[in-house]
């Protein structure tokens, strides 16, 4: 479990970079396209705004050539075709004519030619091929113009759109970092929190515990030989007590601090029942505690170091708050073995079901006469040893009936 924390922080912390490195690149990419839509807009101003203007007066200009040339053509007038030929040389020597060579040449031939119909030089039937010359390229210019100007509003339309496109993906991505170093600030929080409180009532049990043992040590001094005797046994189980229960916080503390990497062999159950049979007989003699292992040829892939580790501190937790018997098992289970530790104790109470593998979690309902509660760290290094095993529990409870905890662990392949 502390692994995958540390991986998924990681995770986090590598995610958020990623994410300013990309913010970074985005910045530098809009700030691109604005230079470009500005580029853009200046070239347009400087440069296509006077194209269009000239390309638009040359149309103007052969159409007015074509209107002229019609009316030297076909007014019977003298005064109205001088008029037209006056107007057409005007036509023909706008500025608009320079845009290309092809206009400029075409301008020059109408104008010649409304001259020659003006003074009746020239057939007037001829006129109908230039002024179908004239209109064609007339339009041709119109055409291109109209060309121009929506391929300039599709560039800076298209940079536009590129803009926007990139701020909305700045946006999400900056709300992205930010909810991902919020996590990551939180999870951080929350462990520091943790560790804050796990030293300070550990601190805080250890120094009662002293203050107690003190206290028999003192009445111990004045008490007569049977007394004694009594308070000294007192005085050896607290301090059995207090020893285990220091060994556990330093293995809280150990797993905090390393990154334990179990070693997944196959593990016989019937040899592990066997070596915890034995290592809790006298206890449970101790006690008169029925303990029984229901022996098993099933076998599991798992770290057998770490997977005695749990079995102890569930096994010893179980003893202790038992009224007479706990069960040991294993069967199989939708494709794991599950292994199950049952004792009929006085159950798991509702507040302690809330988190009940939290380190200082207790069961505050001891059978009678049972040596003092403990510090509730086995079931914390039981969490943190499963995590690391990526092995679920689950705890079945009846008030005052007692409790089942499962650990599932993968099967082992078979030979």
């Amino acid at each position: 479990m502390r692994g995958r924390k540390y991986a998924s922080l990681w995770t986090a912390s590598l995610w958020a970079g990623v994410c300013v490195l990309v913010f970074t690149v985005l910045v530098v990419g809009i700030l691109g396209l604005q230079q470009r839509i500005l580029a853009l807009t200046n070239e347009t101003r400087d440069v296509l705004v006077p194209k269009f203007l000239e390309q638009i007066r040359a149309v103007r200009n052969l159409e007015m050539l074509a209107h002229y040339g019609s009316l030297a053509v076909g007014a019977a007038d003298p005064v109205t075709r001088q008029n037209a030929a006056f107007l057409a040389a005007y036509a023909a020597a706008n500025p608009g004519n320079q845009t290309d060579e092809r206009t400029r040449r075409l301008a020059a031939k109408a104008y010649q030619q409304i001259q020659e119909f003006a003074a009746r030089e020239r057939n007037p039937a001829e006129w109908k091929v230039l002024e179908e010359e004239l209109s064609a390229r007339a339009d041709e210019l119109a055409v291109a113009t109209g060309n121009l100007v929506m391929q300039r509003a599709t560039s800076i339309r298209d940079a536009s759109l590129t803009v926007r496109n990139v701020a909305i993906a700045l946006a999400l991505l900056f709300a992205g970092s930010m909810g991902t170093m919020l996590v990551v600030g939180r999870s951080l929080t929350a462990r520091m929190r943790a560790k804050s409180q796990l030293f300070n009532e550990a601190s805080h049990d250890f120094r009662q515990r002293l203050h107690g043992m003190q206290l028999l040590i003192n009445t111990a001094k004045h008490a007569p030989p049977p007394q004694s005797a009594a308070i000294m046994s007192r005085i050896e189980a607290t301090t059995d007590d207090l020893h285990r229960h220091l060994e556990n916080f330093l293995e809280i503390a150990r797993l905090d601090a390393v990154v334990l990497k179990p070693v997944i062999r196959q593990v016989v159950l019937h040899d592990v029942f066997q070596h915890l049979e034995l290592q809790f007989q006298e206890a449970a003699l101790h006690r008169d505690v029925d303990i029984k292992f229901r022996h098993t040829r099933l076998s599991c892939a798992t770290d057998e170091r770490m997977l005695l580790r749990i079995l102890e501190n569930l096994i010893a937790n179980a003893v202790k708050f038992t009224r007479s018997k706990v069960l040991v098992a294993a069967r199989q289970r939708e494709g794991r073995i599950e292994i199950s530790v049952t004792d009929n104790g006085p159950g798991w109470p509702a507040p302690s079901m809330r988190n009940p593998c939290h380190a200082f979690v207790q069961v505050t309902d001891a059978p009678a006469g049972s040596t003092p509660q403990g510090f509730g760290l086995g079931l914390s290094i039981v969490t943190r040893l499963a995590g690391l095993l990526d092995a679920p529990i689950r705890i079945a409870t009846r008030t005052g009936r007692g409790a089942t905890v499962c650990i599932g662990l993968g099967a082992a392949a078979p030979p």
